[in-house]
């Protein structure tokens, strides 16, 4: 460990990593760049912006059987959001990256320049990388600038420094190639992963997060709309992409101040079951409701009603509301094993393709942690199977896997402390076309087991009727089966 004064304030600044080119000192924010045995002060770096990431310098883990501690941080900020990488070093004396975005967790090291990778230009989202004989599908292209940062660092970085990443998965694979300093791209490799994974220490409290998170001058957790006046609830630094719920318009509240980023007025939002704001317990978890989105069916009229919620603890979870029912939706982690034109598996079990059909943001209130645009449209492809529906959601820049569930509409409403208020009505059909769907699982089996049956005894049958035996057997089985897989026909939103 390298120790000194910072030559601006005086306060003691380490370097715990050989590799580690720059520090921040913690009091002056002076950006220390290391020459040999000494350091010049080359400006003051941003400050980042304290969200509600649980991790910090100090906080400690184990990975791949290595005990890592955090050194350093910048925060990289593009055009609809935010996320931090955190500068990890192992008792080895080698280093790598956490990658922290809403809740969301990497861990990647350096494997060197990648001669092999395509220009930047050229990738989009769902493109093929090998790399040590794996197949990465690329999920996620981003150019983003460094907002702040903090500790120890590699490399120097400061205003204006901008960073092109492409982001590959393969199951629970996690692969980036950054362009940042031109091609090739340098490559990191690692895997997706979970705090309790790391078995990470010194973690920040849920209430610590909470008295700090995005608190910089201005901030504050209710505001008032730039445009109408009318006020606006959301959570400081977790989800600053604001959206009127009287008048529409759209605000970002990620920095000091809040700045209008689309000031056309709306119709007012049409009433939903849920209102913002709201809080339930789902699963063991606390959550506030902070963000609503309707959607519509690309070129047809079907309409459904997305919720976010976040909790301190949990993070983000999604409940749609369609025709069809309820549904809790989380985003995944772990990418399918394996994706066909007809079907996928995750964690072993198969899910058959159902359909795929686009959609479309029409209307917006509340909170978000990435920038909702009214218009914004995305494809989806839906697979069925015995764990709930995979849905993949694929756009410009991106593409996400998600598991959707359903859910009781008494669920919900318990969910809500309001038990027996959505058992009633219209939704009290989706809970029976939830009950049928299950049921047509259920019978499934046996359906197979009659097939094979009425197989077999058509053997004998056919030297006494032919060609008709057959035919009177395939219209026997296909009213057997039909009514099973009539759903395919029905939308699942």
């Amino acid at each position: 460990m390298f120790k000194l004064a910072c030559p601006s304030c005086g306060a003691e600044v380490s370097f715990r990593s050989a590799t580690s080119a720059l520090a921040v000192c913690a009091y002056c924010h002076s950006t220390l760049l290391r020459e040999a045995d000494a350091v010049r002060d080359v400006g003051k770096m941003a400050v980042a912006l304290e969200d509600y990431s649980p991790i910090r310098i100090t906080t400690s883990g184990v990975f791949a059987g290595r005990a890592f501690g955090v050194v350093g941080r910048i925060q990289l900020r593009y055009d609809d959001g935010f996320w931090n990488e955190w500068y990890i070093l192992f008792d080895d004396g080698t280093a790598g990256w956490l990658s922290d975005a809403s809740g969301q967790y990497a861990v990647t090291v350096d494997t060197g320049v990648a001669t092999d990778a395509p220009p930047f230009g050229q990738i989009v989202p769902g493109g093929l990388y090998v790399y040590d004989g794996i197949r990465y599908t690329a999920s996620d292209l981003r150019t983003a600038r460094c907002t702040g940062g903090e500790g120890e660092l590699p490399f120097r970085v400061g205003a204006g420094w901008e960073a092109k990443v492409v982001d590959y998965r393969a199951s629970v694979r996690f692969l980036t190639l950054d362009y940042s300093e031109g091609q090739p791209p340098r490559r990191y490799a690692g895997k997706a992963v979970t705090l309790a994974d790391l078995r990470c220490q010194l973690l920040r409290e849920p209430d610590e997060i909470a008295r700090s998170a995005g608190r910089l001058p201005g901030k504050a957790a209710a505001l008032a709309c730039p445009a109408c006046g009318a006020s606006i609830a959301w959570r400081p630094a977790v989800a600053a992409h604001l959206h009127c719920p009287a008048c529409g318009v759209e605000s970002d509240a990620s920095t000091d101040t809040v700045a209008l980023m689309d000031a056309t007025r709306r119709e007012a939002l049409a009433t939903t079951t849920l209102a913002l704001g709201e809080r339930a317990k789902v699963d063991g978890s606390d959550y506030t409701l902070i963000g609503l989105m309707r959607c519509r069916e690309t070129g047809g009229s079907e309409e459904w009603t997305e919720y976010l919620l976040f909790g301190e603890t949990a993070g983000f979870l999604w409940l749609v509301e369609s025709a069809a029912g309820w549904d809790k939706v989380r985003v995944l982690d772990h990418w399918p094993d394996e994706v066909s034109a007809s079907a996928v598996r995750l964690d072993g079990a198969a899910y058959t393709r159902l359909q795929a059909y686009g959609a479309e943001v029409i209307q917006a209130a509340g909170a978000f942690n990435w920038r909702v645009r009214i218009g914004d449209r995305v494809s989806i492809t839906d697979y069925r199977g015995s764990r709930g529906t995979l849905c993949s959601e694929r756009s410009a820049a991106e593409i996400t896997w998600s598991l959707a569930q359903r859910v009781p509409a008494a669920t919900v409403g318990a969910c809500f402390g309001k038990p027996g208020s959505f058992a009633a009505g219209a939704l009290s059909g989706s809970e029976e076309r939830g009950v049928e769907l299950a049921s047509r699982d259920a019978l499934r089996p046996l359906a197979k087991a009659f097939t094979v049956l009425l197989l077999l005894l058509n053997v004998p049958l056919s030297f006494m009727g032919g060609v008709l035996s057959w035919v009177v057997t395939a219209i026997a089985a296909g009213v057997l089966w039909l009514p099973l897989y009539s759903d395919i026909f029905d939308r699942k939103r």
